[in-house]
């Protein structure tokens, strides 16, 4: 059995081991606030003729990070298919919706589509919520 000192020596590791990877990316992120190993981006298509919700081709994991300059916080979905990440800049008009196992979001932008992350565990889902909820209420 793993001493809880040890398992928290190792997540802290690990969590040390992606910030500096998404430095590699972008050497401004200052911290991760919170990551989930798991999600599937999908974005709302509204025009016709078949309106609804359509996979991105984009999943892995996703993080909320804080930044040393603006914009401060950024979603990132990793994409574990291709170098096409998924990137959105936190902003106080974002609008947030959350159901089991999805947190739709819709950015400031009105020209970009409507998005939905699909999480694999509801409390993984949970707490990328609190996060959201949390970073967005700092915004404004």
């Amino acid at each position: 059995m793993t001493s809880p000192a040890l398992a928290s020596g190792i997540e802290a590791a690990r969590f040390k081991g992606m910030l500096e990877s998404l430095q590699q990316q972008d050497p401004d992120i200052d911290s991760i606030v919170i990551c989930s190993k798991f999600v599937v981006a999908y974005l709302l298509q509204q025009t016709p003729p078949n309106p609804g919700w359509r996979k991105a081709n984009i999943e892995g994991p996703v993080y909320l990070v804080r930044r040393s300059t603006a914009p401060r916080y950024q979603m990132l979905v990793k994409n574990q298919f291709s170098t096409h990440d998924l990137l959105d800049n936190l902003h106080h008009a974002w609008e947030l919706d959350c159901q089991q196992n999805y947190v739709f979001y819709k950015v400031e932008d009105p020209q970009k589509r409507i998005r939905g992350l699909w999480f694999h565990d509801d409390q993984e889902r949970k707490k990328m919520e609190e996060a959201l909820e949390a970073t967005l209420e700092e915004l404004r």
